[in-house]
Parts: structure tokens; sequence; C-alpha cells
């Protein structure tokens, strides 16, 4: 087993594939019915590529046994490979690689078309486009190309499409080889590609009289003769139309053309060559741009013409590409004449694209930029050429072979067309150039063709190119045309049968002298006897009569044979017989000779006559006899009586003949009057001739006029329909008037305004009743002719109550002529409707906006405020156009425009703007804070067509956030502050007790007393606390309401410091807890006196001093021992207070009393 080379090999064979992604199931079929060869690669082309199941198609072709190979630039295009074209790529095939660049436009037209022209372009003859069903036009340029260069093209023909209607089409299949049903096409295909990929392209041998038959054939089929077509390229042709018929031999070709007419007119149009591009060979141009077309235009007015011929103008390029050097040139003149330029080819599917103007995107490189935007307008992937050029030609069918040319030409450009026309066909339509132009005019001729047969005719104008100027001749030359070729014997070449070869030439004149030399004497004569040519050794028989020199025979002729030879030329000429006199006598140096003389008459041509004339030389006459017996006396009488008599008959005939020749002399001189009459008319009759040639050119521009405005009404027809339908599906009631204000027409709509009927046409418009009031109509009609102003105003139906915008035009004509008035009724009852729906829920939405604390604003997509509430002018001071743009940044903090320029284009980013930023109050000139939110308005397409936006004021709210987070962190702190107070009353409320229970109920009353004191701080909020108030919520805690009398608090009013509240009234509680367990208020007549005051040291802040004393004290001795003397509350005195309040305590614990002394600052 050989091991397989792993090296990628080039495609030998191509298979575009164009299809609908909507409806794969064609593609599909084909890509089955494809043979397996090393050498074939698949180029897959969808359109509507939006459509497809990408993933399930992919999985179809796997099960099929195809994978899809990516296209990468400059990747080898390799055999037995399947590709499928990107959506987003523009895919091209150079020296067999792949070239891609990005498509303009996703899914965009010329996709397929720039992929086929390179195809056709880089592989000649070795491509096969199909064309799938429903696709639309892309491809039909690519499937020109592939058929130029030899390709095979195909179509599929479905029920709904059949091929009549596809050929007639502007898609692909109208240029197609063949439009088959889909089993018919996947079989073409498979066929094709095994054959190119087994042989390469076919090119199988034909005879002469095979190509003779088929040039007869198509002549006789089509009406163009083909016998003048070089070989070669004929050759080809037949061989491209034998390759999409898959026949082998030509003779079955040439049986096949026979019986198949339609065949006949496929060869006809692969048989016109089509290969044209803009400005081809540049520096040609380049030379006709300034040496030729100056002078075209010389001398030349607004009342002269420039008449230009384009000849094989194909699809049209080389027509507008001297369009453009001729427009470019008049518009650097002030007196512009006519131009017109014919342009003539024989495809007639050629000159309707010539005419539609529209070309693919690849005549960029033909051209510069410049040129390319003035002349051209971009539709999709395509160019159009702009309406004044197309306007300067004018397109028709015309076979410069059989009809008759243009005249009166400046220029005639014949480029690359000679070339396919051989050697005697060329030299017969040069002298027709030379006819159709005037003196001076010039030929542009392609860069292979000359005319060097011809140097009589034309002269270059520049010796590096081929561009000529008509000289001038004595004579004018008359073409004669038409230049078809005779019926040709089966055996006859299609081309001139070769020359005889010199030797041959040789031996024949040899034969010819020798011939003349031994041949009889003998001359030809015309009709009157005049010799038009003299044989050899004709000296014996002439013997001219004196007097004045002739060629007529019957002076010429010996005097002894005129009698006999006239008599026999006149009765050869009235029998149309030969005549022959043997035994004739002459005399010849004392001698007589024997003459037997022919005469034959000669009728080669019908109006060509004249006369054989053969002398046969009969040897000299035999004397008589010496020895002979004496003549007796009576018969020698008679014989001198008898020459007597001869002699006065020959005397008699003589003057007879001198009489007969004085006869003829008369004649003579008459005819020579008839013939200086016919000379005369002959004269008349050439001035008639060219009279009828340069009638037969007009009448050729005739129908070529005619032809164009025949598609010019065609075209006309066809706008009329447009109109007529677009009118009545706008259902816009429209009437037309003319200058006189009668009906011209109008739209069946305009029925439900008058009533009207189709014979109302051509009557005023007064006279028709209108269902409407409107009685200024006539006015407002008037009004416009006068002013060609427009009147627009709105009337209403008072009895259905429809609305109508009523519009009255000026009508302009074609050449901007008035010839009327338009009207239209266009109904607007739903727009006014929709128009008050709006107003109202605008005069809602302006109640809302204005009504709402917010500034609302909109702005466009790009960031610049188009419009500003009212709200907004109030708080900056800014008018609406003032604010307008970038204006409004005018009233933002200077610190916070540039983060708002930043957050706009964000916002471009993201699809959501929010910021917030400071500003300026037209108030008082302060700034406050707003927060800006704004949502972006999208259009059908997504696009951000503008932002509608609100500012909100949170200056308030940052303000209360701010104390917010100040109250936070005092929360935190005094949380933070609180927790170890617990903390501390937690450690020594356990150290000073002596069981679980007494830590209970000691810590809980603590807890009690600071959970007191928090209550009274928030319930005071802002207020300060007074000390009155702090002693009597810790009294009353302690059930004390009924000891008041029992109680004395007496001091000023002092408010205590909040951060002094928590830690005083703790020791407040710990000795009035003190007082009920072991003081005044555990007896019944204890006394507890509270007194305090302020006072100011030594010029210190003010300080507060509190006098705690507690009398009639009767504590048991138990008691006593169980009061504590270093308790919490002792320490909370004695250590807390001076360390967090700065105060200053004494505390007494005697036997009756308690005292307690308390100073700290109130500051």
């Amino acid at each position: 087993m050989s091991q397989v080379d792993a090296s990628p090999s080039r495609a030998k064979v191509f298979v575009a594939l164009s299809a609908s992604a909507a409806s794969t199931g064609s593609l599909q079929r084909v890509l089955a019915g494809l043979p397996r060869l090393d050498g074939l690669a698949v180029i897959i082309a969808l359109q509507h590529r939006s459509a497809l199941d990408e993933d399930g198609f992919r999985h179809a072709l796997s099960k099929a046994g195809r994978e899809l190979a990516d296209i990468r630039d400059d990747a080898l295009v390799e055999g037995g490979r399947t590709y499928l074209i990107g959506a987003d790529l523009v895919v091209s095939v150079e020296s067999g690689r792949f070239r891609t660049r990005p498509a303009e436009q996703v899914g965009g037209r010329g996709i397929i078309d720039s992929f086929l022209v390179s195809l056709a372009r880089d592989e000649d003859g070795r491509s096969i486009a199909v064309a799938l069903a429903d696709t639309d036009g892309d491809g039909t340029l690519g499937f020109k190309a592939i058929k130029e260069a030899g390709g095979l093209t195909l179509a599929e023909e479905t029920r709904e499409a059949r091929a009549g209607e596809l050929t007639s089409s502007d898609s692909p299949a109208a240029l197609a080889d063949a439009v088959l049903p889909i089993d018919a096409l996947v079989e073409r295909v498979a066929s094709a590609a095994r054959q190119i990929d087994a042989e390469g392209i076919a090119t199988p041998a034909a005879s002469k009289a095979a190509l003779t038959a088929i040039a007869g054939v198509l002549r006789n089929r089509t009406g163009h003769d083909f016998h003048g077509y070089k070989p070669g390229t004929f050759l080809r042709r037949v061989q491209r139309r034998m390759q999409v018929l898959s026949t082998e031999k030509v003779e079955d070709y040439v049986e096949l053309l026979r019986s198949q007419s339609e065949e006949a007119q496929e060869l006809f149009n692969d048989l016109l060559i089509g290969v044209t591009q803009f400005f081809r060979d540049p520096k040609e141009f380049e030379i006709l741009e300034r040496e030729v077309v100056p002078k075209l235009f010389a001398d030349k007015g607004r009342d002269d013409q420039i008449r230009v011929w384009v000849i094989g103008c194909s699809t049209g390029e080389e027509a507008y590409s001297l369009a453009i050097l001729l427009r470019e040139h008049m518009a650097t003149l002030d007196a512009v004449p006519q131009v017109q330029i014919f342009a003539t080819d024989l495809d007639g599917r050629a000159l309707a694209s010539a005419r539609a103007a529209r070309f693919a995107s690849t005549i960029s490189e033909s051209m510069s930029p410049e040129r390319l935007a003035r002349w051209f307008v971009k539709e999709g992937n395509t160019y159009c050429l702009v309406k004044e050029l197309r306007e300067m030609c004018i397109f028709s069918q015309h076979s410069i072979i059989k009809d008759a040319p243009f005249s009166r030409l400046d220029l005639i450009s014949c480029r690359n067309l000679l070339i396919y026309l051989d050697a005697e066909l060329q030299s017969r339509v040069i002298p027709l150039f030379h006819f159709a132009l005037k003196p001076e005019g010039t030929l542009f001729l392609g860069n292979s063709e000359n005319i060097s047969r011809h140097t009589d005719l034309f002269a270059p104008i520049d010796s590096r190119s081929r561009i000529f100027r008509r000289r001038e001749t004595g004579a004018r030359i008359l073409p004669d045309f038409p230049f078809t070729t005779p019926d040709r014997r089966p055996g006859t070449a299609v081309v001139a049968e070769e020359r005889v070869r010199p030797n041959g030439v040789t031996l024949t004149r040899r034969a010819e002298r020798l011939a003349e030399r031994y041949a009889p004497a003998y001359v030809i004569t015309d009709i009157a006897y005049n010799v038009l040519h003299f044989s050899g050794r004709t000296g014996r028989y002439i013997d001219p009569a004196g007097g004045a020199a002739s060629l007529n025979l019957l002076q010429l002729v010996h005097p002894d044979l005129r009698l006999d030879l006239r008599a026999a030329l006149t009765s050869a000429g009235e029998t149309d017989q030969m005549m022959q006199i043997e035994g004739l006598q002459i005399g010849q140096n004392g001698a007589r000779l024997s003459v037997d003389l022919v005469v034959e008459p000669m009728r080669d041509e019908p109006d060509a006559r004249g006369y054989f004339v053969l002398f046969k030389d009969g040897g000299p006459v035999a004397a008589a006899g010496r020895g002979a017996d004496a003549v007796t006396s009576g018969g020698l009488e008679h014989t001198r009586r008898l020459e007597a008599e001869l002699s006065a008959t020959r005397e008699r005939l003589q003057a007879t003949i001198e009489e007969l020749e004085s006869t003829n002399e008369e004649l003579k001189s008459s005819n020579e009057e008839y013939q200086s009459l016919n000379e005369e008319l002959q004269s008349t009759n050439e001035e008639l001739q060219t009279s009828k040639e340069e009638q037969q050119s007009v009448n050729e521009e005739l129908t070529t006029v005619n032809g164009e405005l025949g598609h010019r009404v065609q075209e006309l027809g066809r706008a009329n329909s447009d109109l007529k339908n677009f009118l009545e599906s706008t259902q816009i009631a429209t009437v037309f008037l003319d200058n006189e204000l009668r009906i011209t027409n109008h739209t069946p709509a305009v029925t439900e305004i008058f009533h009207l009927i189709e014979t109302d046409a051509g009557r005023p418009i007064g006279h028709i009743k209108s269902r409407i009031a409107y009685e200024e109509l006539q006015d407002d009609a008037r009004r416009v002719l006068r002013t060609l102003s427009v009147v627009e105003r709105e009337i209403t139906n008072s009895t259905t109550g429809a609305q109508y915008l009523v519009r009255v035009l000026p009508y302009r004509s074609v050449d901007n002529f008035i010839a009327g008035v338009v009207i239209t009724f266009v109904d607007i009852t739903e727009r006014k409707r929709a128009e008050e729906r709006q107003r109202a829920s605008e005069r809602r939405l302006l109640a809302l906006v204005e009504g709402i604390p917010q500034l609302v604003w909109r702005a466009g997509e790009d960031g610049r405020w188009t419009w500003a509430s009212p709200q907004w002018a109030a708080y900056t001071g800014q008018t609406e156009a003032q604010s307008r743009n970038h204006g409004w940044l005018d009233a933002v903090h200077p610190d916070d425009r540039g983060p708002a320029v930043e957050a706009w284009r964000d916002a471009a980013r993201a699809g959501l703007l929010k910021m917030e930023g400071r500003l300026r109050s037209a108030a008082d000139g302060s700034y406050r804070w707003f927060q800006t939110r704004a949502m972006p308005v999208r259009g059908e397409r997504g696009d951000v067509v503008e932002w509608l936006g609100t500012s909100t004021d949170i200056d308030d709210l940052r303000r209360m956030q701010e104390q917010q987070q100040v109250l936070v962190a005092e929360l935190q702190h005094r949380t933070r502050n609180l927790l170890g107070v617990v903390h501390s009353i937690a450690q020594q409320t356990l150290a000073s007790s002596e069981t679980l229970e007494a830590f209970g109920t000691a810590f809980n009353e603590r807890l009690t007393a600071l959970s007191r004191v928090q209550g009274l701080l928030s319930r005071a909020g802002d207020e300060p606390i007074t000390l009155r108030t702090l002693i009597r919520t810790e009294l009353d805690a302690l059930a004390a309401a009924g000891l008041q009398e029992r109680v004395v608090l007496d001091g000023p009013e002092v408010r205590i410091r909040k951060a002094t509240v928590q830690t005083f009234a703790l020791a407040l509680h710990e000795l009035a807890t003190n007082a009920r367990k072991y003081g005044a208020f555990a007896n019944a007549h204890g006394q507890l006196s509270v007194r305090w005051w302020t006072s100011d040291s030594d010029g210190q802040d003010q300080r507060l001093v509190l006098e705690w004393v507690e009398t009639g004290i009767d504590r048991p001795p138990e008691i006593g021992r169980a009061a504590p003397k270093n308790g919490y509350g002792r320490e909370l005195i004695e250590n807390a207070l001076p360390y967090a309040l700065d105060a200053t305590t004494r505390y007494e614990l005697g036997e009756a009393e308690v005292r307690c002394l308390i100073e700290l600052p109130l500051a």
C-alpha cells in the first residue's frame, strides 16, 4: 500500500454554487450528486444568510459525507474540499488562492459577482457556476464572466420559476447555458466536472467543411454571416457549446445545430465577444483626450454637432468612457455643441445591460476616484452612471457586415472587433470607415489592429497609438455593402482558400504562352465590333483602312474578308449561334491564301456581350495547271464577260460600302453624342448612387434612432404604468388641469371629492359639482399659474366630517414648462385626530413635567441639550436657548464640569447616564447638590436618537445623610461607652456581691438605672436635661413619691451636658439606693436634703456643686455592720466621677447622717 501524500493539491475543477439559505434542499441534492474527485473544489455562496440554521446545515452536510472547510486569506483552493463563503467576507481567487476582505455590509449584494468574476479571470474554462432556486440577481455579472472565459453556467428550473420566465429575467439564469430541473441539473454538473477533471478543457478537432456548414446554418437562422470570422476564434466558441451539450464530434454538433433552431441562437450569443472595460488601454485614451478631443470641439458652436460611432460596444463601457472624456472637455467650454454617440452591437442582451448603465464595483480599478465619484452613484455593491452621460448615448443593434453605416461622423471607435474578422473582410470594412467619417475624422482602433493595407485612406495621429486621421482621396470611395458572402459549396472553407504555390503559377503561365504560340489567331470584340483583345499571329488577317485610327474590327480586317466577316457577325448576333465560313481567300504577297472564319457570340454576363472571331489558316491556293487544254474562244469570251460583270458588281458594291461607311461615320458621330449623353447619365447615376448610399446611412441612423425611441417608448409606457399604479395605490385624490383649468387627468380617489367620470376629460373644473365646500378652488389654481407658488389649505367635508389637506401646485413638464396645475386632496382625518390626541398627551405630559420638582431636559445623541423645562430656567436663571448644546455646563460647579463630561462619555457606552453634581441657584448664587439621570430613546435600528433626563435636588438629603452619619457615629460611640459601663457595673457588682442572688439583684437595679438614663436622653432629644429632672427621676424610681415631705430639693435650674448625664445619674442612683437600704429612707423619720448651686472658681469655668445630706438615720448595729463602707457606690463617687467628669467629691458616713459633696464643671 503506497503512502498517501499529505500535502494539499490545487483544485483542477471549480464548482461555484449560489443558493438561498432559506431553502437548502436543492443545494444538498447537488452536493450529494457531485462525484468524489481529488481535483474538485466546491465553493458555496448563500444568499439570505440570516435564515440559515448553520448547525443544522453543517450536520446535514456531515451526514452526506462533506465537511465545510474554512476560507482563509492566501489559503490554497484545494481539490476534494467544500467551502462556504462567510456572510461578512468578500472572497476572490488569485493564482489558485483565496483572497478575502471584510464586506462593507453583511450579506450585501455583489459578493457572489465578485467571487465569480475573479474565478473566471483566474481559472478560465475550468469553472462551473450554478444558480439554484430562490436566488436573486446577485451573480449576473459573474455568470457573464464565466461564459466569456469558456466555463459552464447552469440554473435550476422549478415549478414556480419556469425556464422561459428565468431567461427573460434579470437573474443569472438569463445568462445560463442551460436551465434544467434539479435532477437533470445534478447530472449535468457531475458529467461536466468529470470531463474537466479527466481531460481538461475539451478541444475537439473540426474540419473546414464542418465550420463552413456551421456558419451557413447561422446565417440562415440568425441573418448574421460569420464566414469572415477568424477560424480559431470561431472554433473555440463552437467547442464551448459542444462542452455545454456534452457533444464530442463537430459533425454531430452540425446535425444538432440543423435540427434545433434554438441552438443557433445560443451559438450566436456565444460568438458575440463581450470583453470590455472602462478606459481599456489607458495610454490610448490619454492620447485621445490630449490630441483628438479638443480638435473635435474646435470651431464648433451651440448649433453644431459632434457625432461618434462606437462599434461593438458590448455592455457600454467603451461608449461611456468616450462620453466621460467628451463631457469633461465640454465643462471647459462656454458654447457647447450637441454631442451624439451611436453605440452599436449585435448582442441585444448586452445592449440592454448598456442602457441600464449599472456596473460591478470592479470598475473602480479602471478609473481615478475623482472620475468615479463624479460620474457614478454607488448603489449597494454596484455603480450606476449619472443620467447626463446615459442620455448622450444611443444604443442600437447593428451589424457592420450587413447594415448600412452611419455617416458624417467625427469619430469612429472600433476597438478589438477587426481582430475577429479575416483579412478579406477587414479590407472591405476599413473603406467603410473612410466613407462614414467626415474629412479629418478620427478612427480609433484596438492595439492589435492596423490599417497597413489602407495607408492611402488613413494616416496615424501618433506613431505609438492606433488612432488615425482620415485622408482625402481624389474620388469618394463608395462602400460595397452588405459584405455578406455568397453561399459556398459544402467543401468550401470558412476562410479564403490557400494560394497556389509559386511553382504552380510558373507552370500555368508557361502553358498559356505555349497555347498562345500554337493556337489559331483570334480577336475578341464588344457588341459594337470594337476589338477588346488580340491574340498572337493576327498580322496576316489585319489590313487597316486609311483614315482616322479605329479599333473597329471591320476597319481593321483584310479587305477580302470584310464582307464575309460583316455577314457572319450580323448572322451570329441575330441567331445567337456560332457562324463558320470556309474556303475564303485573301491576297498575301502576290499569292492567295485560304482562310476559314469562325464567329461565336459571347454572353458570360447579362450586361457584357461580345464576339469571339477565329481565323483558321487553310494554306496557299494551288495555281491552274499549265498542261491544261486551251480554252475555246467561246469559253474565253464568256469568262471575260463574267469578269466584267463581276468587276462592275465589285464597283457597285464598293460604292455601296463607301456609302455605308459614310452612313456609319454619321452613325458613329451620333453614337459619340449618345455616348456623351450616356456619360452624363452615368455621372448623374453615380451621384444618385452616392445619394443612395448616404440615404442608406441616414436610414440606418433613423433605424437606430427609431430603435432607441422604441426603447424609450417602452420605458415611458412602463413609467406611465408605474405612475398610474403608484397614484392609485396611494389613494390620494388628484386632479390635473391645463392652463385653461380644464381637466386632463384624475385618479380614481378624486371621485370622493368631485362628481367625476372618465368622459369629463376636457371639461372646465368649474363645471364639475364638488362634494365639499371649496369655492376658492379656481382662484387658487389661477394664483398658482400666476405666481408659480404652492397653495395649501385645509377643508372639511361637512357631511362626513372628513378633513382634507388641499395642495395646488404648478404642473411642470420635463422641459420645465408650466402646463397647468396639479391639485391633491390628502385625507388627513386620522392625522388630525392623532394630532389632537398627541396634543392632549403633550399637554398632560407638560403638566406633569411642570408639576414635578425635578428639572427636566432633552438632549441629542451626542449630549447636546435641545430643550430644558421651565424649572431649569427658574432655578439656574438660564433661558432655554442659553442651556442648549453645552450651555447647561455654565450652571454646573466648576469642580463638577469635568466629571459631568466624562459621565456623558460613559453613558454613550453604557446606555445610562447617572451622576451627581452641584448646580448654581440663580436666587442667591449658592450651589446645591443635584442627582442627574437620563435614559436613551432608541430608533428602530436600536441606535440612540435622543436622551431624556431629570435633575433632582438632593442637597437636603445629602445634609440629612451627613447628619445621619454623625448620629450613627455618635450612637456607635455611645453604644461602645454604654457597653463599657455595663461591663464595669458587672465587674464592680460582682466584686461587691457575696452571693449570686445579691449580684443579680444589684446588677438589675443598676442596669435599670442605666436604662432610665438612656430613656431620659432619648426623650430629651436635642434639649438639655436639668439637674432637678435627673434627681427626681432617680428618686421616683425608688418609689419615693410618698416621701416627698421628707425630701428637700433646692437649687437653681442647671442644665447637665449629655456626656455628663450617664455617669452622674449612676452616682445619684447609688446614693438613692444606699439611702433606701441603709440611710434616710430605711426608717420612718429620716430626712434627705439635696442642695446645689453654681460657682465660679478663680476665673475658671462655671462649676456645679451638689450637696447630698441624709439625717435622722437610725441604723441598728447589724445594719451598720452590713452597710458598705467601700462598696460600688462609694467607688463610683470617689473614683469614677473624678476620672470621667473631672469632679471633686467628698463622701462622709457618720452614725446618724450621710454627707456627700460633688463638684464638677458644667462646660
